[in-house]
């Protein structure tokens, strides 16, 4: 038996009832013999065209092409029949990668941002701020929860606590390979982690079973063994000796599954799981690579061609003629014609092809296009589609993206928040070895996206409260916002209404002074 129906009966006998993602005899499964290996061959094929290396995106399509169909033969009709299927069996061809399923991705962490973590209470505060420090936290999410999920639609935090390598919790981010959910009636039950080893040249898996029972947080560890026909066979955990430590844990009272979901959209074929960004989208990633690649070639064979005489080229020690070594150039060799006289007329002749690559260059902008669709703004990409630089015209451009982004930081904040919350558990727990409080009032916030410059805001805001739009308080409030603590906001505020009473002048005019605020940046 492999691992994965293993693990499959394992929450099966959690769970206690197998609820199934869609009716069995649907007309989709006609041609699917196992819908799990399906989701899984996805998952790796995402991985790839994040990863954006051509010769990783050859390697999976050539072992695609010639087992991994195999497996689905129906199913996989279509992705048999992609430019780098097809080119995996061919050997002189320049394929080039586009490197845009990177540069989405890429793009739209950069576009979220780091986020901030508050709380009102100063010392836990100062426990936050030492969590996200020691764990190196911002660089994590940034450089793996955040993409990861983006790329392959779910994967899962996971809380440690190991007293002989830090005094603090310890933080791991599992892709989606390598994680499993236990979810009954849209509620977490229980995380499955795999981690593999290999030792005394055998392969192992260690699964990790992080679940809730009898109100304690339990975990569970299994290990197993692949023979050689790739199944699974439990051992014990002593067989590697690494590993002889592990126990499984209860911690008692504790209602939480130490570990934490990552998922930003709903997957109508896999509810329990997350959908990828790249879903729908590997066909245009196929097809713009091929008209890169088609670009590519169209060039190199239209390099010009240059006949040379043969009694004109240097000739190699057994006498025959030397062609000449010139990088991308075709050489000819033409028969040289003597005249009456004996004499050679020969000449060197150079023809150039006409080229017409404008038209890949035009489809490859459609392609573009199409793939950015629902995802993010040309403009977002640095892709300049109109001559308007003013802050109106930059956001409506942009709204595709904000949207996106909006939708990924709805949830993004709840991972946190759930996330940090953990962590402030097992700190307690780590440093008292007790657990009093299991909730905490933390808040995660993003910066907006195409922030207006400081100047444009007070401008606009000037205007606003010397028109008595808005209070002095909320001028203020929006102009700095977390810039300044909450004590020096009401010292702004107590100067400009005392300026105001004095001088009885408005914001707006001040033109020959530093405008109210503008010294405190």
């Amino acid at each position: 038996m492999n691992l994965m129906e293993i693990i499959k009966r394992r929450i099966l006998k959690f769970l206690g009832l197998e609820q199934l993602n869609s009716n069995p005899y649907a007309e989709r499964l006609t041609f699917i013999s196992d819908e799990e290996n399906i989701i899984r061959q996805n998952i790796e094929e995402f991985r790839m065209w994040y990863i954006g290396n051509s010769d990783e995106l050859l390697n999976y399509y050539t072992n695609e092409q010639l087992y991994g169909s195999a497996r689905e033969p129906i199913y996989n009709r279509n992705r048999r029949n992609y430019f780098w299927g097809i080119s995996s069996q061919e050997g002189d061809i320049k394929r080039v990668h586009s490197g845009i399923p990177n540069a989405i991705i890429t793009t739209l962490v950069n576009a979220i941002g780091n986020c901030q973590i508050k709380t009102k209470d100063e010392v836990l505060q100062a426990k936050i701020d030492t969590i996200i420090d020691k764990t190196d936290l911002l660089h994590l999410i940034n450089q793996q929860q955040m993409p990861l999920t983006m790329v392959e639609g779910w994967g899962a935090w996971k809380v440690n606590f190991n007293l002989d390598l830090a005094k603090h919790p310890l933080l791991e981010y599992y892709e989606a390979q390598n994680v499993d959910f236990m979810y009954k009636s849209g509620i977490l039950l229980g995380i499955i982690y795999k981690d593999y080893y290999r030792f005394k040249n055998e392969n192992y898996c260690l699964v990790e079973t992080r679940s809730i029972k009898n109100g304690n947080s339990c975990i569970e560890y299994q290990l197993f063994r692949y023979n050689n026909k790739n199944e699974a066979i439990e051992v014990p955990l002593e067989t590697i000796p690494e590993l002889a430590d592990l126990k499984n844990i209860e911690i008692p009272n504790l209602k939480r599954i130490l570990g934490v979901p990552s998922k930003f959209f709903f997957n109508p074929l896999n509810k329990d799981y997350g959908r990828s960004l790249f879903d729908g989208k590997i066909d245009l990633f196929d097809d713009l690579d091929q008209i890169l690649s088609q670009d590519s070639q169209t060039i190199r064979v239209s390099t010009p061609v240059e006949y040379y005489p043969v009694d004109l080229l240097e000739r190699q020690r057994n006498g025959l003629p030397q062609m000449p070594k010139v990088f991308n150039r075709q050489f000819i060799k033409l028969e040289s014609t003597p005249d009456g006289d004996g004499n050679s007329n020969g000449t060197i002749q150079t023809t150039q092809p006409e080229l017409h690559i404008e038209q890949y260059s035009e489809d490859a902008k459609h392609k573009l296009d199409f793939i950015l669709t629902g995802l993010l703004s040309p403009a977002t990409m640095g892709i300049d589609i109109a001559k308007k630089d003013n802050a109106e015209a930059q956001r409506e451009k942009e709204k595709v993206t904000i949207m996106t982004r909006n939708n990924i930081i709805d949830r993004q904040i709840k991972i946190i928040k759930d996330l940090i919350t953990l962590c402030l558990i097992v700190q307690e727990y780590i440093d008292t070895n007790n657990i009093s409080i299991q909730e905490y009032d933390i808040s995660v916030m993003y910066d907006e996206f195409i922030n207006p410059s400081f100047e444009n805001e007070l401008q606009i805001l000037g205007s606003a409260w010397s028109d008595g739009q808005i209070s002095t308080e909320k001028y203020v409030e929006l102009l700095w916002g977390d810039k300044l603590s909450e004590a020096e906001k009401q010292k702004e505020i107590e100067a400009i209404e005392s300026r105001r009473s004095e001088d009885n002048v408005k914001v707006g005019d001040f033109e020959d002074e530093t405008p109210i605020g503008i010294d405190r940046l």
